[in-house]
């Protein structure tokens, strides 16, 4: 979508880099088990996708005026759609489990971040603190 936006020459040069950057990292985090990655992971993957699925609906709503606008709905859902999954599966068990945001005392897993790098968490329901 930034290379589109690039083409009409309405934005900078870094709005390419900076969102695959941003990406990789994130990626990088969830693959090491980053708690933060995992919370942004999670919160971006769904943002992401309400956006991109509301602009490819009103992108496919302009087909009967502009034809041309098929593709572009049809680029756009094809970037918003993955991102669902993506939101639902960080949020299973497994999830959980490969990011320790299981409690060990009580076995809930609500939680909240005891520093700001999530590397610490809190129980919500017992209080119970771990790294």
């Amino acid at each position: 979508m930034g290379g589109l936006a690039l083409l009409s020459g309405q934005v900078s040069l870094l709005s390419i880099p900076i969102p695959i950057i941003v990406a990789v990292l994130i990626l990088i985090g969830i693959i090491k088990g980053q708690r933060l990655a995992w919370q942004w992971g999670r919160l971006l993957g769904l943002l992401g996708a309400v956006i991109l699925t509301f602009t490819a609906v009103s992108a496919f709503a302009r087909i009967p005026d502009q034809p041309a606008m098929l593709i572009v709905a049809i680029l756009i859902a094809l970037q918003g759609i993955p991102l669902f999954p993506m939101f639902f599966a960080l949020g299973t068990v497994g999830a959980k489990e490969h990011f320790r945001v299981i409690c060990p005392a009580c076995g809930k897993s609500k939680v909240k971040g005891g520093n700001f790098l999530y590397t610490k968490v809190i129980c919500r329901e017992c209080n119970t603190q771990w790294s």
